[in-house]
Formats: structure tokens, sequence, C-alpha cells
């Protein structure tokens, strides 16, 4: 009998979560559009319709056009009808906004950081920040219903402890624990490309694609992945560590303490540290045709897109959503990745898949964030 109740709440809070996306994509959408586009009874469809207009995640907003026959009520988004703090903390910078149900950040703060710094120190600038904001929203701040966070590493996924994080030198740091008894508020941490990868399903380059992978080139490379619309996470929320794989055993040293890992081959610390150069040097010399610069980067391009190739061979997605500083701000650099996988592509897969990029904005890290919140807000009311 538990086994039966389990799969009747998986089941509604899969429809939860798919009539919010099916309003949010195509509203305004009458129940009888939803019923036949989930193919569920318009009982079951209205039931759900309900809950989402009694959390304020849905509001009706009039009825269809036309005197023939008896005219339907119109269904979309309330945006503000609930509020997400999106917190991001990266190798350089902690960034802390407030979303809004369509995804959009209403306002935003951030702070360069000291990675030195203990890490209790560099939470506590988030709490400052998140404070901050709280403030500066008023009386918008009581639809606030809980905050997420994207960090690099490996986070042990729901406690939202933090085990490894290679580049800031931090392990077994409770980050969920102090958030929650500081800002006195739900708080939901996550792998940083796992959360961007929820985020642009819930609103970017992949809404509707439900096998998708996401491929982060940044300080570091990581990787997510969703299957049926579900984000893959392994027995120990590890799944996605492409950045670790093992390429040449005779490589350079990683910051994870082991040589030749993929990402001393791509990321920006590595080529930083290979040419001596900032990241965006390198990326100037190579404009100028310097040859160090041109072979740097090619290579690594050549690496990256040897990686999408098997990515797609392993994990067989719809679409690569490719993410990251050094895909955003170099985005012929991007291209030239993307013109390289043809080499590496198997035919079947190249003819099926395509490579897109980010579509919820630079602050990806915070929006992504956020659908951690929306998420697990959605589910709530049927799993507790």
């Amino acid at each position: 009998m538990k086994e039966i109740k389990h799969d009747q709440r998986m089941i509604r809070e899969h429809h939860l979560l798919l009539l919010f996306k099916i309003i949010k994509r195509n509203g305004p959408i009458s129940r009888a559009e939803l019923a036949k586009k989930t193919q569920m009874s318009a009982t079951s469809a209205s039931r759900i319709v309900k809950e989402l207009i009694d959390q304020n995640f849905v509001e009706e907003i009039g009825q269809t056009e036309g005197s023939v026959g008896r005219r339907a009520t119109l269904l979309k988004v309330n945006p503000s009808g609930a509020l997400m703090i999106g917190i991001n903390i990266d190798l350089e910078s902690i960034e802390a906004g407030i979303v809004d149900l369509n995804g959009k950040i209403m306002m935003k703060r951030d702070r360069e950081i000291d990675l030195s710094l203990p890490p209790t120190e560099v939470l506590g600038h988030v709490v400052e920040l998140v404070n901050t904001i709280k403030q500066q929203i008023g009386d918008l701040a009581n639809r606030i219903i809980g905050g997420g966070v994207s960090i690099p590493g490996i986070v042990e996924w729901p406690q939202g402890r933090v085990v490894m994080i290679p580049q800031f030198h931090w392990a077994n740091v409770e980050i969920r624990k102090y958030l929650e008894e500081k800002i006195g508020m739900t708080i939901l941490v996550d792998n940083q490309v796992k959360a961007i990868l929820l985020g642009e399903s819930l609103y970017g380059s992949v809404v509707g694609v439900n096998n998708a992978a996401c491929i982060f080139v940044g300080s570091g490379v990581g990787g997510a992945f969703m299957d049926k619309g579900e984000v893959i996470r392994g027995s120990k929320n590890i799944a996605g560590e492409i950045g670790h794989t093992t390429i040449d055993p005779g490589g350079s040293l990683c910051d994870c303490g082991r040589f030749g890992c993929l990402q001393t081959f791509i990321c920006a610390s590595a080529l930083e540290k290979e040419s001596g150069k900032p990241i965006q040097e390198i990326f100037a010399a190579d404009q100028r045709q310097e040859t160090w610069a041109v072979n740097l980067l090619d290579r690594a391009a050549e690496y990256l897109s040897m990686t999408i190739s098997n990515v797609v061979c392993t994990y067989n997605p719809e679409a690569v959503v490719l993410v990251g500083t050094m895909i955003d701000q170099h985005p012929q650099w991007a291209k030239k990745v993307e013109q390289k996988c043809k080499r590496y592509l198997w035919n079947n897969f190249d003819r099926m898949l395509e490579i897109r990029y980010p579509q919820i904005g630079s602050h990806a890290g915070i929006v992504g964030a956020s659908c951690l919140v929306l998420r697990e807000f959605l589910e709530s009311p049927i799993s507790k």
C-alpha cells in the first residue's frame, strides 16, 4: 500500500510541475486546453489548477472571446504571486537576487569575495546580501518562499552540505544548515551546473526538452544531465563531474589533487596558469593572431568539442546547452567549438543534436538557484 501511495504522490507532483510549465509557456490558456495538452481528465486538470491558484502561482485573467457556447476562463502565471531568493557563489564573487515566477530578476546585489577567508565568513557575506535585498524589497518580502544556492563542486542533495569544492579548497561545509539558521527560511543548495540546467528547463533554452545536457566552462568545467525532465544525480549527487574525468594521467596537476583532468585542458583558471596571463589577455592575444594564444584556445576548443561528443554518446540528449563565462563572454570561441564538433560527433547524433546557448541571462546562477525553491515548493503540498 505504501508503494501505491508513493506512486500516486509522484504522479501528482509531476502533473503539478507539468501544468505550471505549460501555463508558463502557453498562457493565457484554458483548463480544457491544459487537459488536452496533458491528456489528463478535465477533473484532474481542474483540481491541480486549483492548487496552483491557491498557492498564488497561477491566476485567472478573464475569458475567451466569442458568443458561441460557454466561454472558457483563461489562466496565466502570476509573476509576483511568489518570489524566490537566488544566490550564486562563484570563484570571485557572490550574487544574490529576488526572482519572480517568470524567472525575472527583480533586484540583484553582488560582492567580490576572498576565498582565502574561512567558509563561515564567506557565508556571512551571503547573509548580509540577502538581508539587504529583503529590506530593499519592502512588503514584497512577505511573498518570498525560500532561497536557493548554486555553487561549484560536489554538494549533498538535499542536505545542502558541500562535500568538496577543489577551486575553493572547501570540504564538509554545512551551507544549508548555516544559512537557514542565519536567514530564517528554507534554503536549498545544489551544484551550480545542475541549478543552471534546471533554470534553462523552466525558463530558457530547453523548455519542453525532456532529455538535455548542460556543459559549463568557466573557472572550472562541469556538467549536468536531465532525463525525462528530471536532473540525473547519481548515488551521491556527483553525476556530471565531467571536469574531473582523467584525460592524460601524465598531464598537469588539477585543483582536485590528481593529474590530467579534463578541465586542465579547457577552463579559464588552467589556461591562465599555463600561460601566466589573465584569460581576457589570452583572448585578446588570440584576436591579434598571436601564435601561442591561438594554439592554446584552439586546443581548448578541440578538447571541449570531444567532450560534447562523448557526452552525446553517453547520454543521448536532444540538446546540449553550453554555459559559463568562457561561453558567455567569448561567443566566437564557442562557435569554433560548435564547428569542431562536426569532426567528432557520430553521424547518427550529428543529425539529431542541437547545441544551444543559455537564455536565462548572464546571471543564470541566480535564476537557476531560485528554481530549486520553485520546484520544491510546487512539490511540497503533495509530498509533505
